[in-house]
């Protein structure tokens, strides 16, 4: 039996995030327990995109401050990360005018978003038609980071500072004795712990319904496609605006590209004919040279979908020492060094130093304040 301060289940962006911050603030016995390998779920599927050009306070102040960490984080462990901004584009005058208010509310919390000319566009993206765009909303403060980079310095640092991660281990139950969370059961023993973490991406819901708590999370499949490697193109990743459609240039050159089709809910993930024809289609009308590019590798995961599209972060009601980070609702990966480090704030200092964090825990669930996020992508 093995025993610790912390045992973190799930060894993507968030758990790993966690245990990087909880290290930092000097917990030093802390086990990560991942049922495959690190990343292997949503963070190794993900479109490397960050940004704070949301909706909603929460999303804009938690991001904005993610941004920051994200910066230092690269400076610190090594990996590849660049602001190269968003570029929304936008096609009519509707657009328009609900993307200039969200450029004010953007504004009012420190995050510089604009409305571009199409010249403008032209500056930033090369060899763009831009034959239907009105206009554009640009993000100079958004970005890129190599998920496999990010996520494997993180965890080099982790393992130098003596946190075991245990992969191809299977955290079956959580255990508790009374109100207090007292370990967790996995495929290789039980792993003894006061704290217990759940950032299990989409089967975090089945792990807490082990205590009888039943989070309110949808698991929806997305689509996504990178192409063959191509010569440096342009720097942002854009958003059509009008389908909800994305394209960014990784930094090996490939171009991942998303775009919203109909899915149920639990569906299977099952690649899709429809989708590669949509997402082919949209792209090329902006960048017609994308023709002659090969698409190399096809994907689906899941969006983890809370009831209003945030996150639920923190502790769980009337069980001691039980947290959780899920329902990221395909934010995951941006949000990944903020989430770590508001959850090392729960831990330790009995809440976060944002208050828009706090705003996040399942206590708004439970009171029926939901705060509706619209800017979900891809």
């Amino acid at each position: 039996m093995l025993k610790t301060d912390v045992v973190i289940i799930g060894g993507g962006i968030s758990g790993i995030s966690t245990a990087f911050w909880l290290i930092k603030r000097g917990i030093k016995n802390v086990v990560v327990v991942e049922k495959a390998y690190i990343g292997s779920g949503s963070t190794f599927k993900c479109a490397t995109g960050i940004r704070a050009s949301f909706t909603s306070e929460e999303h804009v102040v938690l991001m904005r401050e993610s941004i920051n960490l994200w910066k230092a984080l690269s400076q610190e462990l090594g990996f590849s990360y660049m602001r190269g901004g968003y570029v929304w584009l936008l096609s009519n005058e509707d657009q328009l005018k609900a993307f200039r208010e969200l450029s004010r509310i953007h504004n009012s919390f420190g995050v510089p978003t604009r409305i571009i000319s199409v010249e403008d566009v032209e500056k930033l993206v090369s060899k763009i038609d831009t034959r239907s765009i009105l206009c554009a909303l640009y993000d100079p403060l958004a970005g890129k980071a190599d998920p496999f980079e990010a996520l494997y310095s993180m965890a080099g640092f982790l393992r130098s500072a003596g946190v075991r991660i245990l992969q191809q281990v299977e955290a079956t139950r959580i255990l508790q004795n009374g109100p207090q969370v007292v370990g967790v059961e996995t495929t290789k023993g039980i792993i003894q712990g006061p704290i217990v973490v759940v950032a299990a991406g989409y089967e975090t819901r089945g792990l807490v319904k082990t205590v009888d708590v039943d989070l309110p999370l949808k698991n929806v499949p997305h689509h996504a496609v990178i192409t063959e490697a191509y010569k440096r193109a342009f720097d942002p990743l854009l958003v059509d605006a009008a389908s909800g459609s994305y394209l960014v240039q990784t930094f090996h050159g490939g171009f991942i590209m998303g775009t919203e089709i109909e899915e149920r809910e639990e569906a299977q993930p099952t690649p899709r004919v429809d989708f590669l024809y949509k997402v082919a289609s949209v792209w090329i009308k902006y960048l017609p040279w994308l023709r002659n590019v090969n698409f190399l590798r096809y994907w689906v995961g899941y969006y983890v979908m809370s009831p209003d599209n945030h996150p639920i972060i923190g502790p769980l009601p009337e069980i001691d020492g039980l947290y959780v980070a899920a329902g990221f609702s395909g934010h995951g990966f941006m949000m990944g060094p903020i989430v770590g480090k508001i959850l090392a704030e729960w831990i330790i200092d009995g809440k976060p130093s944002i208050p828009q964090a706090a705003r996040l825990s399942y206590k708004r669930i439970e009171e029926g304040k939901l705060i509706h996020e619209k800017a979900v992508i891809g």
